[in-house]
């Protein structure tokens, strides 16, 4: 493999290994359409979803489609009962009451965690590499160095 294509692998590499995780939003802020978030309900709802209804639902997460004084509402990812039973919200739209909302988050990546991920991958594969004999120090035969008669 060429050095251009080491290289080529690298933005890959870390979009694969990048590690989200939830912030708390303090206040009303406005966010653009599509921003992801989850929202804790303070009232155990139900949602249709295509031809299945899913009930006692208490977390939505999803991306922002619309917020006014008087709901949000998300293009829904994943819908979790309290039952700990969680479901695919198929990109559904659901309408949460701004009431019914105790908490929101928003969906951020973690540069701490994607960098302890990247650098375990590029350390696993590197020693990997040497393990079978292909690395750099892998070096072409061996031997005395005396000529053969």
């Amino acid at each position: 493999m060429n050095a251009m294509m080491r290289w080529a692998l690298v933005p890959c590499l870390v979009w694969s290994a990048a590690c989200y995780h939830y912030v708390p939003v303090e206040g009303v802020v406005v966010y653009p359409r599509g921003t992801p978030l989850r929202a804790q309900l303070d009232t155990l709802s139900s949602f249709e979803l295509s031809a299945v209804t899913v009930h006692n639902v208490d977390q939505v997460e999803g991306e922002l489609v619309a917020r006014d004084p008087r709901q949000l509402v998300l293009s829904a990812t994943w819908l979790q009962a309290a039952t700990g039973n969680g479901f695919d919200g198929g990109g559904w739209t659901v309408y949460l009451p701004s009431g019914n909302v105790t908490g929101l988050q928003r969906k951020e990546l973690s540069l701490w965690r994607s960098a302890v991920v990247v650098g375990g991958i590029v350390a696993g594969t590197w020693l990997g590499w040497n393990a079978i004999g292909l690395g750099p120090n892998s070096g072409e035969g061996g031997g005395s160095g005396s000529k053969p008669q």
